[in-house]
């Protein structure tokens, strides 16, 4: 039975690090002052205070209340048929980094000139002419690529002097490294002909030390560094066959979290100065910023802007 008010205090989750409690409190927190739901003390996941309740979960509340029609609408199209799983991390799960791509972006479809300037402040250069198409959960054809399922949390395809180029955006939340499962050690780490392999070798943004060595004896395969660096060759293998003519890699986090503050300027140390030109980072912090200075002051897009300060942070 529904409860209509928090009648119990969120669980203590015992594994969590310190900047993930935090973030789940936060996360909490949010889920009761300003939506205003409960949770469900007797769920297995929802007794930590930061998962919703199906019937809220259903209802979007997972997304932002001004654009939530339209962001359930292109989930809909995107995923016609979720597993109970996947619907739980994308639609019930506030702690985990599956809805920030739909909240974040999908309101900058309105605004196509706002977002060039957002991104071309990001590079630091005049790059972006155009954005043409924003896309969530995108990715290349596969067997022109990486040969795998890897794809981008946000792909925004943009025109630079009339030629058509890439961003891909890996969103982070709590979330730090992974491990390899077992089919990918085999395919990556122990088959130097995989498209991991040969991309990171020939596409030139790779220090020698690293693109001279075996795949499975770089730093690339340790888990702290894997997602950064398939994210990264995934646009490096669309340029040979011009499914893009420029591409940059950009990880979206929060300042908060602090695996992601440290790992990713060491992973630049990898990079030749063109991989260098190809990768980046920003906090949400500052992402937030820049949407501040660079949209229109409507109610609509304050309104946003106010929804990103209050639910991300942390």
């Amino acid at each position: 039975m529904r409860n209509t008010v928090d009648t119990t205090k969120p669980e203590t989750y015992r594994g969590d690090k310190p900047f993930k409690r935090t973030a789940r409190t936060h996360q909490s927190n949010f889920r009761a002052t300003y939506l205003k739901v409960p949770f469900d003390p007797d769920d297995k996941f929802g007794k930590y205070g930061a998962f919703l309740m199906p019937l809220d979960a259903d209802k979007g509340l997972n997304f932002c209340d001004d654009y939530r029609d339209e962001i359930m609408e292109k989930i809909k199209t995107r995923y016609p048929k979720l597993t109970a799983t996947q619907h739980d991390g994308l639609y019930a799960n506030m702690l985990r980094s599956e809805h920030i791509p739909w909240n974040v972006f999908i309101p900058m479809t309105h605004d196509k000139d706002a977002t060039a300037q957002v991104f071309n402040d990001i590079l630091g250069l005049k790059e972006i002419d155009e954005v043409t198409d924003i896309r969530i959960e995108w990715a290349p054809d596969k067997a022109k690529c990486l040969n795998d399922n890897t794809s981008f949390d946000t792909y925004i395809e943009y025109l630079h002097e009339g030629k058509t180029c890439g961003m891909g955006i890996e969103v982070k939340y709590t979330e730090e490294g992974y491990p390899f499962g077992v089919k990918e050690h085999r395919e990556v780490m122990e088959n130097e002909q995989s498209m991991y392999a040969q991309i990171t070798k020939s596409c030139g943004w790779f220090i020698p030390e690293i693109s001279n060595l075996p795949i499975r004896e770089t730093p690339l395969c340790k888990d702290e560094y894997r997602q950064i660096w398939r994210n990264h060759i995934l646009g490096a293998s669309m340029l040979p066959n011009h499914l893009a003519e420029r591409f940059h890699s950009i990880t979206l986090y929060p300042k908060g979290n602090p695996h992601f503050n440290e790992v990713l300027p060491k992973y630049e140390q990898f990079l030749t100065d063109e991989g260098r030109s190809s990768f980046g980072y920003i906090t949400i912090e500052d992402l937030i910023d820049l949407i501040e200075q660079y949209f229109p002051k409507n109610k609509e897009f304050q309104n946003w802007i106010n929804y990103l300060r209050i639910r991300y942070p942390f």
